[in-house]
């Protein structure tokens, strides 16, 4: 396995997460049946939102490739100051609100290279060089990535419910600075 990362920025970032790798590895990572096959993690639903938070503020997708197949990706894009996850149930700090943060959105890692430190690879080059003085996540509680995020130093600031059949969601937070 030698994987190499590549991050990307602007229409090219925009274009790879919206491509066919990307899509199938969306939904084959989503068929597991802790997702509960929920609407919000549908092929269809991806696309319609990677469609649009390709387009915003500070966008940057890295992908983990091995050879020509795709282990993973990461990608995410600047909250200015104020804004916040859409659907929090609790209020963001305020010392955190004020300051532009890095939303982490997506965090792909195909099965067969889970446990193999590919996903830290990707986050931590998203979050390389990044401007903002914070990143912020969402995670489902049950979802094994949750502990994961907490044990590479994540805390958990809030939550969220994003839609109203979505299930609940940890927000968490990381101070890159």
């Amino acid at each position: 396995m030698s994987i190499s990362l590549r991050l990307q920025k602007g229409q090219a970032a925009s274009a790879a997460v919206l491509s066919e790798p990307y899509a199938q590895l969306y939904e084959e990572v989503h068929a597991d049946p802790s997702y509960e096959a929920n609407p919000l993690f549908s092929r269809d639903a991806y696309l319609e939102r990677a469609t649009s938070q390709s387009q915003q503020t500070g966008f940057a997708v890295v992908s983990a490739e091995d050879g020509p197949s795709l282990a993973g990706f990461c990608y995410g894009f600047t909250f200015e100051g104020g804004r916040w996850w859409r659907g929090a149930t609790t209020q963001a700090p305020d010392e955190i609100l004020k300051e532009p943060k890095l939303a982490i959105i997506e965090l792909m890692v195909r099965n067969s290279y889970r446990g193999s430190g590919t996903g830290k690879r990707l986050i931590t080059e998203l979050l390389r060089d990044r401007e903002e003085p914070y990143a912020t996540l969402t995670a489902r509680p049950v979802a094994p990535a949750h502990a994961m995020y907490l044990r590479w130093g994540w805390r958990i600031v809030g939550q969220s419910q994003p839609a109203s059949d979505a299930p609940a969601m940890d927000i968490l937070l990381l101070h890159l600075r």
